[in-house]
């Protein structure tokens, strides 16, 4: 009896192992459209808007969710502390910080915080250009995310169930 409970808990240890790789799959989905939503507005911002980058940083620390909220929060404050830094160093710095906890690729993270690089430019056209070239390449990589999700999660599931017999036959 004790063996079969054995059984039983390792083999609902290893699925439930395969269903958490499942699920951060669909967060990271769910993150990236998150952050493709993000730099949509802030396209529309720079260019219906006519904001400048401090100003959109102001405005989205007061209505994004976490921790997006704080991230723009601290990019404002920073640079109205006017610390000598430029805002491209001062994004970097925050929004790496912001998604280091995320599970996304390092590739994903970076669209978002090479994001502010090309605002030395002074045509509000130019800025929403650069920002719709980022949105480009991270709409590819969400269809991609999107069009792995299912095989990887029949693949993830797959190996967790057979991982949990193999451990099971392995300890009998």
């Amino acid at each position: 009896m004790l063996k079969l409970a054995g059984c039983i808990l390792l083999m609902m240890g290893c699925i439930g192992l395969g269903m958490k790789k499942t699920a951060e799959e669909k967060r990271r989905i769910r993150e990236l459209r998150e952050i493709r939503r993000m730099i949509q507005r802030i396209q529309n911002e720079i260019v219906y808007g006519k904001r400048a980058l401090p100003e959109i940083c102001l405005l989205f620390g007061q209505c994004m969710e976490e921790p997006y909220r704080s991230a723009f929060s601290s990019i404002f404050q920073r640079l109205e502390d006017n610390e000598g830094c430029t805002i491209a160093h001062i994004w970097q710095e925050e929004m790496g910080a912001c998604m280091r906890d995320l599970p996304l690729q390092e590739e994903e993270k970076e669209i978002l915080c090479t994001l502010p690089s090309h605002q030395g430019i002074l045509d509000n056209a130019m800025q929403a250009v650069d920002v719709g070239q980022s949105l480009d390449v991270l709409t590819e990589h969400i269809s991609h995310a999107q069009a792995e999700y299912e095989n990887k999660a029949k693949v993830i599931m797959s190996i967790s169930f057979m991982t949990g017999m193999f451990l099971i036959i392995l300890l009998l």
